[in-house]
């Protein structure tokens, strides 16, 4: 199949998906979504079978997910969603964590599912975690949501009967969400804010007053 892989950036999972895929027979084209513009005109120019977002930093445009199936990969478990969803779990301490393959609709992480897999959630930081596990699980399922859309007589799964799933609409999260009040945090949960911060944000220490 031509498949197009719409991306923020070309990190860890992308080239990983890139890789696999062409190892599997199909015609792989990249494009940066930087904008709405830009993300039509190519879809218009290489006219893929399937277009696989593994990581994104806004919505795909109605003008492309209601003419083709888009599969959106979110760090996450069944339910979950919102754009902090791996900051979320590190900071909760979640014990297991996963990825779902969700089609793209008007919604938000709501579409109805295609693949998913679950990984034990490492204490680690998040930018490590997420280059490891959740990078070889969100492989494994794009690759199997990747076949049953191949395949052609694949259903998803609505979210709506979901009824199990334990995942939930959560905020971003914002940095007074990392906010360390060294009065009442214990041990694990400094450690936690400081993990879900990962590299790409400071942890800001919420200091008593004398």
């Amino acid at each position: 199949m031509r498949i197009l892989l719409l991306t923020h950036a070309f990190n860890s999972l992308t080239q990983r998906l890139g890789a696999e895929l062409q190892r599997r027979g199909h015609e792989i084209s990249i494009e940066f979504d930087i904008a709405d513009s830009v993300a039509e005109e190519a879809v218009a120019l290489f006219k893929p079978d399937l277009i696989v977002a593994p990581y994104l930093r806004r919505a795909i445009p109605e003008s492309i997910w209601s003419q083709h199936v888009c599969l959106i990969v979110h760090p996450g478990i069944i339910g979950d969603r919102g754009p902090s969803a791996l900051d979320w779990a590190i900071q909760e301490g979640e014990a297991e964590w996963g990825v779902t393959v969700l089609q793209a609709e008007a919604e938000m992480d709501a579409g109805p599912i295609w693949a998913s897999a679950v990984f034990p959630l490492r204490r680690a930081k998040k930018s490590s975690v997420y280059r490891n596990e959740v990078t070889q699980a969100a492989t494994g399922a794009v690759l199997q949501a990747v076949e049953r859309f191949a395949a052609g007589d694949y259903v998803p799964t609505p979210l709506a009967t979901c009824g199990d799933a334990r995942g939930r609409l959560r905020p971003l999260m914002k940095q007074a969400d990392r906010a360390i009040d060294w009065q009442r945090d214990d041990t694990a949960t400094v450690l936690q804010k400081i993990n879900a911060a990962g590299r790409r944000h400071a942890v800001r220490p919420c200091l008593p007053y004398f």
